[in-house]
């Protein structure tokens, strides 16, 4: 009877301490998510906004009516491929928090989790441009998911993994918002420009009228206006990740030197703030 009555002590008092992590975890998971569906690829930029591409708003040759690609658009499908294995792995990484965080827990089974990512270690893809302790982190997310094990979680165990993982984690984020923010955005400003001296200017010097003009500007700017919101929408998801990347070290190791307790306010905040910038993000790609 003692046993037991020390037994539920513990397991309440687990379930209030991964209370806050559970939060967290699912709006970091729906976050995450939520970041690949509403940013623009590097192989739509290539598709879309080269200079070949571009070329049919102004060439009536039937070169422009031919379908053809960039030669390098193939260099763009695989930086997606890696973007796309960072995002699944946080995805996944978030989920795999959220649920064995959940205060009804009793037991956690991985198998299915573990069968969906089997074959994504064997995918990784490092033709982006990371470097080498970069994609090792993203490796070794993928073998916390997978080898982990996962069963009779409780805060101690959970928070340990936490801790073990944050480092890795980590340098995934930041990786992540590095493509986002310097490589993505950048090829966003270079699709502006070849839209200006590709598109624009040689049909504003072809414009005999004053109405040809003035369409010639309104659709210059409704094509500027397009991209710019492609460029909130990633300023957005890199402030998200900055804020996961916190938010899990704080619920890892707490705020020195009082410890986890005192972060649960500051993460509280965190959490209304992170489904604030998911609505945000939602909203600006209607």
């Amino acid at each position: 009877m003692k046993k037991a009555v020390i037994a539920s002590l513990i397991f309440l008092g687990s379930c209030k301490s991964t209370e806050s992590i559970n939060r967290f975890a699912k709006s970091a998971a729906a976050g995450t998510a939520e970041i690949s569906r509403s940013t623009l690829s590097f192989g739509a930029i290539c598709r879309l906004y080269d200079q070949s591409a571009l070329a049919s708003y102004t060439d009536t040759s039937l070169y422009a009516k031919s379908g053809h690609k960039a030669k390098h658009c193939e260099a763009y499908r695989s930086a997606d491929s890696m973007v796309n294995l960072i995002n699944l792995t946080l995805v996944n990484y978030f989920t795999l928090l959220q649920e064995v965080s959940d205060k009804k827990l009793l037991a956690y089974d991985a198998r299915d989790l573990v069968n969906s990512l089997a074959s994504i270690q064997s995918g990784l893809n490092p033709d982006l441009s990371l470097s080498e302790e970069k994609v090792s982190a993203v490796k070794g997310l993928l073998n916390t998911i997978l080898n982990e094990p996962l069963k009779w979680y409780r805060y101690k165990k959970l928070v340990s993994t936490m801790q073990q993982n944050d480092s890795a984690l980590s340098r995934v984020l930041r990786a992540y918002s590095f493509i986002l923010d310097s490589a993505l955005n950048g090829e966003i400003n270079q699709a502006k420009e070849n839209y200006t001296s590709f598109v624009y200017a040689p049909l504003y010097e072809w414009a005999r009228t004053p109405v040809e003009k003035v369409w010639i500007n309104q659709q210059y700017l409704l094509f500027m206006q397009s991209l710019d919101k492609e460029k909130a929408s990633i300023h957005k998801s890199v402030l998200m990740l900055i804020l996961m990347q916190k938010d899990h070290y704080l619920l890892a190791f707490g705020k020195p030197p009082v410890g986890f307790a005192y972060t649960e306010g500051e993460i509280s905040q965190d959490i209304v703030l992170l489904n604030k910038m998911i609505l945000e993000l939602i909203q600006l790609i209607k």
